[in-house]
């Protein structure tokens, strides 16, 4: 070998090494960020329970997700009565006005398939309510006329859901959904039946929504509407998956309905301290009755940070080919590397990712 040729092999060899130096140094300054995170026992290695599934692995459980007041003060949840206005059997999901929030069983999704074409027949108003007809909503309010804050704020709300879900429900243009909107607890108990915890009620096959006059009616509207224009995406024989759709329904009503839980910052930073679970798990749990509420709003929380990642983790629709993968039947980690690419070619990448942009915010570009 000539003097030139070991010349080159010289230089290149101290430009390699000077990079692999550089990279060393870059990588571990960054992950030094990214504390050891703690992940609960795997909820399915025993027989699952609703309430084994979602076992308490909370870092700190001392931090209140609620005024201790509220939780002694909470009544017992009778047995659900019929909705007056809704045909019997109809799938019906209700809202507590604790603060809880709603879920939406893979049972009662089965029932739930995009409009069929053609005219349908508009629901009579209740005695007392007025009814308008918008550019996408039927709404029933209760007084004399629709008040125009109504109006403006669902029509306002629906551009804002658009935003992320207009590829999700191409019916929504044609379509309406139906809200009876009551001044007080008092009339919303009257036309639907239900108990005095409830905050609110949906039927996502009828696109039904109802609500009362509070503080958490347009939350319940932004979670509620997500539900009904997110789901029909799937198929009643392959509903959304649990953890995908209330990620989503918590993401728009947090992000774009302007109506952040009280209890989600709270919980991120339980996440962003190590707690949380394994994603693995947390993506095949199916139902949520019988597990404590901490942990509830744990898991809601996860949902939402990982559905707000994958939306923000590459642009063009990438999110929207992840999920029409799943509803196409194709598996988790299949559909997220033919949706996103490498590295994300297994649960386990998606999850050290994410904690990994949880603590810096330098994968999405975000951080909270």
């Amino acid at each position: 070998m000539d003097i030139l040729s070991k010349l080159r092999v010289l230089f290149w060899g101290l430009v390699i090494g000077l990079w692999g130096l550089f990279m060393y140094q870059y990588m571990n300054e960054d992950m030094s960020a990214l504390k050891s995170f703690r992940i609960g026992q795997n909820p399915f290695s025993a027989p699952p329970s609703p309430a084994a599934v979602l076992k308490r692995n909370l870092a700190n459980p001392q931090l209140p997700t609620q005024p201790a007041h509220n939780r002694e003060a909470a009544p017992q949840r009778p047995a659900q009565s019929s909705l007056t206005l809704v045909r019997p059997g109809a799938d019906i999901k209700e809202v507590a006005s604790s603060g809880m929030m709603p879920e939406h069983s893979q049972e009662e999704k089965t029932l739930f398939s995009p409009p069929p074409k053609g005219e349908e027949r508009r629901p009579d108003a209740p005695e007392g309510f007025a009814v308008k007809e918008t550019r996408h909503f039927v709404l029933y309010e209760e007084g004399a006329q629709v008040s125009p804050e109504l109006e403006e704020t669902v029509e306002a709300l629906h551009g804002n859901i658009m935003l992320d879900l207009v590829a999700f429900s191409p019916w929504a243009r044609e379509k309406k959904v139906y809200i009876f909107y009551a001044q007080n607890q008092d009339t919303y108990r009257r036309i639907t039946g239900r108990p005095a915890w409830s905050g609110g009620a949906a039927s996502l096959s009828e696109r039904k929504i109802y609500v009362y006059k509070s503080d958490e009616a347009w939350g319940i509207l932004a979670h509620e509407l997500t539900h009904i224009y997110f789901d029909s995406f799937f198929p009643a024989s392959s509903p959304s998956p649990l953890w995908l759709s209330e990620g989503v329904a918590t993401y728009i009503q947090a992000e774009r309905g302007f109506s952040t839980p009280v209890w989600l910052s709270q919980n991120l930073a339980l996440l962003q301290g190590g707690s949380g679970f394994k994603l693995a798990d947390l993506v095949r749990i199916e139902n949520l009755q019988g597990a404590d509420e901490e942990n509830v709003r744990l898991w809601y929380a996860q949902c939402y940070s990982v559905v707000r990642f994958l939306m923000r983790l590459k642009a063009g629709d990438a999110f929207y080919v992840f999920c029409r993968n799943l509803r196409d039947g194709r598996p988790a980690a299949q559909s997220l590397y033919q949706a996103y690419g490498m590295p994300y070619n297994k649960l386990s990448s998606l999850e050290y990712a994410w904690r990994y942009d949880l603590k810096t915010g330098k994968i999405s570009g975000v951080s909270r």
